[in-house]
């Protein structure tokens, strides 16, 4: 889109992207185009494919009753960014895994949103730094900076690309092609809009202010604890801290407490963000999974409780059995990092190098290890049947071959978590996603193929040996 005579395709007015040449010595000191951030190996490596898989390689046997698709959005730059962008900035990829049978077809497809089809027709970046519209080329300005890459969702018939600055994008879910109370968690950055048209970054973390929880009710009119009035919201805080993603939540008969679970690090975990005196978070930070009271008798302003800690380690993604949202749940899906488990020597620091499966009515935690030099990306999980008790089913989840430079997709049965059933091997490296969901069958109606389907094959007759009568 243009605004007056400029267009997508002039050349950009904002400062060049930097040549990259400190990379490894295999590429004997030859300029990238992309920052040296974006040009690692694994999963920060750009995958910016666009393709189809049939029937990818199984070791192992995936049980009949998967019959589903594993949808998941990755942050792929399709155009090398702006030197100074930050690694969750990027274009919505999404990769499909449709299961049926013991089988599994794969497909990879950009989502064409605005921002996606300006940047590859000009075939540069037009876009600067991460939601810093004073930052764009002019030529933009006007346009959805939405790059779609936050999750997906099967909703009314839909699958839907998210993103948190701008309304979703809807896919072909067989394609890909593009078609009570709520907790608001705060985290403890500032934003600075004079930063921001300095070319600065939109966020600065702030040592100074408190996790804080933003509590609203749901709907207009519905039941209210003692002492609130139609209207009204509420805030409570906590020490300075970041709490990233949440697991569970669910509510008192009465409406008057919450509990919900989260991720919690002390420090900032988004070093690409830091404070004003530019300070690094602490090497040493605490790192866990927590479960949250909030007392909503309370005025605002009050601090919540210290929370209880569920793992006592690095969590991060957790997942349920998404039949018991909004209630009080059992089972706990995250991935984790075991810092003591290294089957050769080979672990990962701070990485999520394990899947945990935590009972919260037990207190036992079972852990999938997955090898040396290898991460795990955030699970999904599938119930047994749809009656079947709660947990009782089996966990998917990518994991990223770091020495080897691709990717297995495992699946593990929740009666025997510490080994997988079956491993989808995939012939490359595919980006770490942010989020994914799986939908069953059921719920996506006639069943079609991800991938192409070959017409009948007539046989020609003209082989070594005559057809046999």
């Amino acid at each position: 889109m243009a605004t007056g005579t400029q267009t997508a395709t002039d050349q950009p007015q904002t400062v060049p992207i930097a040549a990259a040449t400190d990379g490894p010595p295999e590429h004997h000191g030859l300029a990238s185009k992309w920052p040296i951030a974006m040009d690692l190996a694994g999963s920060s490596q750009p995958c910016r494919l666009e393709g189809e898989f049939a029937d990818l390689p199984v070791l192992g046997t995936i049980p009949d009753a998967i019959d589903g698709t594993f949808y998941r959005v990755m942050c792929d730059p399709f155009v090398p960014p702006h030197p100074q962008n930050v690694p969750i900035d990027g274009d919505g990829s999404i990769s499909a895994f449709r299961l049926r049978g013991g089988r599994v077809d794969a497909r990879i497809r950009y989502i064409e949103t605005e921002r996606y089809r300006l940047e590859r027709r000009a075939g540069r970046a037009l876009f600067g730094l991460y939601r810093n519209p004073y930052t764009h080329h002019p030529c933009v300005r006007a346009a959805v900076d939405s790059t779609a890459n936050t999750n997906l969702v099967y909703w009314a018939g839909q699958l839907l690309a998210l993103k948190e600055v701008a309304l979703p994008y809807a896919v072909d879910p067989d394609t890909l092609a593009t078609r009570g109370w709520v907790v608001l968690v705060l985290w403890p950055f500032e934003a600075d809009v004079e930063r921001m048209k300095q070319g600065g970054q939109h966020w600065a973390w702030s040592y100074e202010r408190p996790a804080t929880f933003v509590v609203v009710p749901r709907r207009k009119g519905g039941r209210l604890p003692e002492g609130w009035k139609d209207g009204e919201y509420r805030t409570y805080h906590w020490e300075n801290a970041m709490l990233i993603h949440t697991g569970a939540a669910w509510e008192s008969d009465d409406g008057a407490r919450l509990w919900f679970e989260s991720s919690r690090v002390m420090d900032n975990a988004f070093p690409f963000f830091p404070p004003a005196d530019g300070r690094m978070p602490a090497p040493d930070a605490q790192a866990d999974f927590v479960r949250w009271e909030l007392d909503l008798t309370a005025p605002s302003g009050t601090r919540v409780a210290d929370p209880r800690v569920v793992l006592d380690m690095p969590a991060e993604f957790p997942r349920i059995d998404e039949r018991f949202l909004t209630r009080q749940c059992d089972a706990l899906f995250a991935c984790v990092f075991l810092p003591n488990r290294s089957d050769g020597g080979k672990n990962i620091f701070h990485g999520l190098n394990a899947l945990a499966m935590h009972s919260h009515s037990s207190g036992q935690t079972r852990f999938f290890y997955a090898g040396d030099d290898s991460l795990v990306q955030e699970p999904v999980f599938i119930p047994r049947a749809a009656d079947a008790p709660e947990g009782d089913g089996w966990v998917m989840a990518m994991v990223e071959r770091r020495g080897a430079n691709r990717n297995d997709l495992v699946v593990l049965d929740t009666r025997e978590f510490e080994k997988p059933v079956a491993i989808v091997q995939l012939p490359l490296h595919v980006k770490a996603q942010i989020h994914g969901n799986w939908v069953d069958a059921s719920e996506l109606g006639e069943w079609k193929s991800l991938v192409t389907q070959l017409p009948d094959v007539e046989i020609s007759g003209k082989g070594a040996l005559e057809p046999m009568i």
